[in-house]
Parts: C-alpha cells; sequence; structure tokens
C-alpha cells in the first residue's frame, strides 16, 4: 500500500505542476512551530473569489500609507486618491497605518465617513521594534497604540505593520507570539498585519517573462531586494493573504513599495511606478491582492498614487475591487470562514484552520470550536463553496471558561493526499480521513499507537508533541511523538489499518515539547538537501543536529550536539521562558531576529547558512 501511495503521489505530482515535490508534507505547517514565511510558489492558493463575496471581482487593492502621526499632510497627500477612489464605487477605501492620534481631531471622524481606516504602528516608530534587550518596551509601543486608536471615530483597529519592515529585518516569528498574539493590558488585539513582503519571480509559470523582466533583462522585482543589508523580510510568488500562527492574518505588500523604489533608484522615479504597474498586472493573472506600501509624498507622489488606480481601472475594470484592511477582514470572515474569525472575541484560538483538505491547490476551511463544527470546501470548478460537518473540535472551553486545544493534528495518510486528522485527549479520541466530500472516522484508527500507555494528542489541554511528517517522502506521513516521557515514531498501514512502532526515536535529549506542553526548541527541517526533515534542537542548556537516514535508523547521523556554552552554537529556537526566540529556516539559512539581535548585530539578524550548521564542532563528537 505504501508503494501505491508513492505512485500515486507521483503521478499527482506530473499531472499538477503547482504541486510542491514534498506532497507528503503539505499540511506540516498547520501544527508547525510560529513562521511567517512557510508561503510560496507551490503553497495552497487563497484566491480573490474564494473570499472577496462579489461575482466578477478576481483581485484586490490595498492602499496602505505608513508613519501618520498627525492627520494634517495625511489629507493633503491622500485627498486626491481618495477621492479619485470615491468616483469607482463611491467609497475612499485606504488605510492609514498610525503612531499618533488625537480622538477629538475632527479629521478622523470625516475619514471614517469615507471608509477611511486607522490602523496600528506602534506609538514611538522604534526601528527595529525589537531591540536593547527588551521586549516588555517593545510590547508597550505595540499596545500603546492599539489602546490609543481604540478610541478614535471608526475605531478601534484591525490591522498592524512594523515599522521600517520594508527597509530592515524588523519582523520574525517571535513579534507574532509574544506580542501580535497577545492582548493589551486592556484586552484588545489586533486581526490583520502587513509586515511581511512579496516578490514575483520568473520561477511562477502562469507569469509571462514580460512581467517578471524589465527592459534592462534584470529580474523586474526582485532587484530592488537591498542585498547591503541581508534583507530576508519576504516570501515569494504568494500574493494571497494568509495565516500565521493560527491567529493572524497576513496581508503581503509587494516589492517594490516606494522606500524599496527610492533604495534602488530615487525619489518618484517612473521606472518605479511602472514596475508597481506590473505587480497589478501579475496579481490580476493570480487573482490575489496587491497591498501598497507608501508614505506621504516624500517618495511616491500621489499623483502617482492614481497612475496606478488608473492603470488598474482602466484595464481590468470591475474585476479588481479597492479595499481597507477592515472590509479585507471582514469579507475574509463573512465569505471565507463562514462568520467565524481567527481569533475569538477574548483573542484567543477560535479553532480556525486554512489548509488544502482534497490536495486540488486551493485552499479549504475546518472550523472546530464550541459553537460550530463545519468543513468548508472550495470547488474551482463552480466557484462556490460546499459546507458540511466537522468530526471534532480544535479548541473546547474547560470548566473555568478557557479556551485550551483539543489536540487535533493534521497530516497526509492517504494515497489521494486528502487530509487526514487524529485527536486523542481525555474526552476525544480517533482517526478520520477525508474521502474529498466528508470526514470518515477510521475503525480502530488508534490501534498500535501505544508507547508505555496510549500516545495522547493533548492532555489537560497541554500539547503532548504528537506532530505528522513524511519521513521518507514516500508521499504519506509517519508520526512522531515527542515529549518528556514519550519518545517514538510511528506509521500507518492502510492494510491493516494500524500503527506500526518504528525502531527509533528523536535524538537523544531532545523532545518537540516540555513538561508544560510549551515548545521544546526542535524543528524539523532538510538541512543536508536529500528532501527528508532533519532534526535540529537549541534550548538555553544545549543544542543538536541530527540527519535523517531511513525509516530503520532515523536520525542517526550526529553533526552536533553539545551542552550551551558561549560562542558559535545554534542560536535558541526557545528561551529559558519558554517562548518563541525567533529563529525561522528560510532560503538555505537559519535566521534569528528578537529583542537582542536589533540594533545589536548587523542587519539586525543573526543567522547561520545551512552548509554551516552542517560543520561538526569539536564538543559534539
Amino acid at each position: 500500500m505504501r508503494k501505491l501511495c508513492a505512485l500515486v503521489l507521483c503521478w499527482m505530482a506530473a499531472a499538477v505542476p503547482a504541486q510542491a515535490a514534498d506532497a507528503g508534507n503539505r499540511l506540516a505547517w498547520v501544527d508547525d512551530a510560529c513562521n511567517p514565511y512557510y508561503v510560496g510558489l507551490h503553497a495552497p492558493k487563497l484566491i480573490t473569489p474564494q473570499w472577496i463575496g462579489q461575482e466578477g471581482v478576481e483581485a484586490v487593492i490595498v492602499f496602505a500609507i505608513d508613519d501618520m502621526r498627525n492627520t494634517a499632510p495625511y489629507e493633503k497627500c491622500l485627498r486626491p486618491i481618495i477621492e479619485r477612489l470615491k468616483k469607482i464605487d463611491g467609497r475612499g477605501s485606504v488605510s492609514i497605518m498610525t503612531t499618533q492620534a488625537d480622538p477629538a481631531d475632527p479629521q478622523l471622524a470625516k475619514w471614517a465617513a469615507e471608509q477611511v481606516t486607522v490602523e496600528a504602528h506602534t506609538a514611538t516608530h522604534p526601528c527595529p521594534c525589537l531591540q536593547g534587550g527588551d521586549i516588555a518596551k517593545a510590547k508597550q509601543t505595540y499596545d500603546d497604540a492599539i489602546d490609543l486608536l481604540a478610541r478614535i471615530p471608526g475605531g478601534p483597529p484591525i490591522a498592524f505593520r512594523m515599522p521600517c519592515c520594508d527597509s530592515m529585518n524588523s519582523v520574525g516569528p517571535r513579534f507574532f507570539t509574544e506580542m501580535f498574539g497577545k492582548t493589551t493590558p486592556f484586552g484588545r488585539f489586533l486581526r490583520v498585519d502587513s509586515s511581511v513582503f512579496m516578490a514575483f519571480t520568473a520561477d511562477d509559470p502562469a507569469l509571462p517573462p514580460s512581467l517578471t523582466t524589465d527592459q534592462e533583462g534584470r529580474p523586474r522585482f526582485t532587484k530592488y531586494i537591498p542585498r547591503d543589508r541581508n534583507f530576508v523580510n519576504y516570501v515569494e510568488n504568494y500574493p494571497y493573504p494568509f495565516v500565521v500562527d493560527h491567529l493572524c492574518w497576513e496581508m503581503p505588500s509587494p516589492i517594490p513599495d516606494d522606500w524599496l523604489g527610492i533604495n534602488l533608484q530615487g525619489n518618484h522615479n517612473p521606472d518605479t511606478v511602472r514596475d508597481m504597474k506590473a505587480v497589478i498586472d501579475a496579481t490580476a493573472i493570480k487573482q490575489g491582492t496587491f497591498t501598497l506600501t507608501f508614505h506621504p509624498d516624500r517618495w511616491i507622489r500621489n499623483d502617482q498614487v492614481i497612475e496606478l488606480i488608473d492603470h488598474a481601472v482602466g484595464r481590468y475594470g470591475k474585476k479588481i475591487m479597492f479595499l481597507n484592511f477592515r472590509e479585507v477582514h471582514q469579507r475574509l470572515t463573512a465569505n471565507l470562514l463562514g462568520g467565524q474569525p481567527l481569533r475569538a472575541d477574548d483573542g484567543s484560538d477560535n479553532g480556525v484552520r486554512v489548509l488544502d483538505l482534497n490536495n486540488d491547490g486551493y485552499m479549504d476551511v475546518v472550523i472546530g470550536n464550541d459553537r460550530v463544527r463545519q468543513t468548508r470546501l472550495w470547488s474551482p470548478q463552480t466557484r462556490t463553496w460546499t459546507v458540511g460537518d466537522f468530526p471534532v473540535q480544535i479548541v473546547a472551553t474547560d470548566a473555568e471558561g478557557k479556551r485550551t486545544l483539543t489536540g487535533a493534528r493534521f497530516g497526509v495518510l492517504q494515497a489521494n493526499g486528502h487530509a487526514s486528522i487524529l485527536v486523542r485527549n481525555e474526552s476525544l479520541a480517533g482517526l478520520w480521513h477525508f474521502d474529498g466530500r466528508a470526514w470518515t472516522a477510521v475503525a480502530d484508527g488508534l490501534k498500535g499507537l501505544e508507547l508505555d500507555g496510549p500516545v495522547l494528542t493533548a492532555k489537560a489541554g497541554r500539547d503532548q508533541g504528537v506532530r505528522f511528517c513524511d519521513l521518507d517522502l514516500d508521499g504519506c506521513c509517519e508520526l512522531i511523538v515527542g515529549n518528556p516521557r514519550q519518545n517514538g515514531a510511528f506509521r500507518w498501514s492502510q492494510d491493516t489499518h494500524a500503527w506500526t512502532k518504528l525502531p527509533f526515536g528523536l535524538p537523544p535529549r531532545t523532545a518537540i515539547v516540555d513538561q508544560a506542553g510549551r515548545d521544546a526548541g526542535l524543528r524539523l527541517v532538510d538541512l543536508d538537501g536529500d528532501g527528508r526533515r532533519d532534526v535540529i534542537f537549541s534550548d538555553a542548556r544545549r543544542y543538536s543536529l541530527h540527519l535523517f537516514r531511513s525509516l530503520t535508523e532515523g536520525w542517526s547521523r550526529k553533526i552536533q550536539d553539545a551542552d550551551r556554552i558561549p560562542g558559535n552554537a545554534i542560536p535558541m529556537i526557545v528561551r529559558a521562558d519558554g517562548t518563541n526566540n525567533g529563529a525561522w529556516f528560510h532560503y538555505g539559512h537559519m535566521y534569528l531576529q528578537n529583542e537582542d539581535t536589533g540594533k545589536q548585530l548587523p542587519n539586525h539578524i543573526d543567522f547561520r547558512s545551512y552548509k554551516q550548521l552542517l560543520v561538526t564542532t569539536p564538543d559534539s563528537r
């Protein structure tokens, strides 16, 4: 059966070019630790018709201007833009990323009536926000902006953009877990971020070379990436909203914005505007979103922004819609998520997951909370949603009224690549397969899943470190468990409908979660380029790196394994307090961005290439 699984997945990869080669791990990101850079060309699409809720609209443009401290210069800059937008459909939809505003300023009420929203940009505009070894200070300026703007007409804010995210590495996982994912002292929170950038490249076969290459033969968009500062705050070829850490809608901003334009070729350069028009054209082809980051007149004039509007309207007419961030979130929630937002009323996880259930290359939705259990399947042929049941809760409310995760885990266990879900806690246990239309319970689906007692996915609301991962690249996942009490790996058999324990576990002294169910500092990453997931582990006490060999030997090739001492060790993935330290893996490197790298290290990040990580150190032998 495993050979059949591999053959079917190989055929599907050939038949559907958009599928990634690592098909068995296509759902791994759903349960992975926070990573705002996981999307790319092969990630399932979330095209505009899936969430816009308006027939004929195929792409969205959001104008989001930065750095407002007082309204007068912004009214002067934006007035012609607002009036041009109002000629389209009566709305002046723009979002203003704001540091300071007087709630009594009458301009704010006027803007609100025109569908101009005022959004958060920190209260003090530090660049980078995380610096000086002080996460509390960074969180305070973030919170202060949210709480101030909650008092203005048209508030509260719904979106955020990190200061200087277009010119330096000011964003990383630690921001999302320790700032965005929390609430302010007054219990307020945001729902949308637009701090990650996006570049189209020639790797996307849907885009003609005339769009991805400029008149001089250079890459049209990636030429703007500032190489002098090792800028890595971007993804490639994903012009769609995507979910970060279950709580945040990320609206990537395309490259170039106005600062990237002036950095390459000066203020108000018509070539930058030309390339922005090309981004709009590429976005229209991909049926995506174009979220322009710009500043008042300094680097792009308002007549040049109007030129972008005229280009979009003249070429695409009513196929393009202009929205602000609040309108985007309203439509995502209503039309994509069936009225259930990512965050519950208290800011916690609402049990909503956006993922591709049937392996067709488009995002679907499952919802599992106290009020709704629903599967929402998108049909690209009919451009409609089919709504069905969902068998489990992803979050549940305990006796004290606190929302806790049930331990629902998503993976690929079927030859057709459709999703499966496994849950085992004190009150719920089972395995379900998605058959393309509905979920089917697997009889004895937990048979053999024992390791000195039953393998649980959650206990008392605490994560037990169960993850799906396709270790041998046959297109179907194995199951890994790693907590202080249990360490092992299992394989599912479609023939016997049972789990078989494999002859290995995670490397010694590593785990996926700690005793409290928190992230222990382990990541599954292909570091040596063979396509298989290796284990890198790093906490406050020690670090290690082991390469995967086979389903008989597991992660038996030790590269590094040592107690932490000052020097060139693998940076911490989690801190001593159990919080995310801001590490991610992308573009062949391990990156780290936090309050200890900001203004302390060149380009505000620590980084190691995979090649550097694979060098055996004397104290690791």
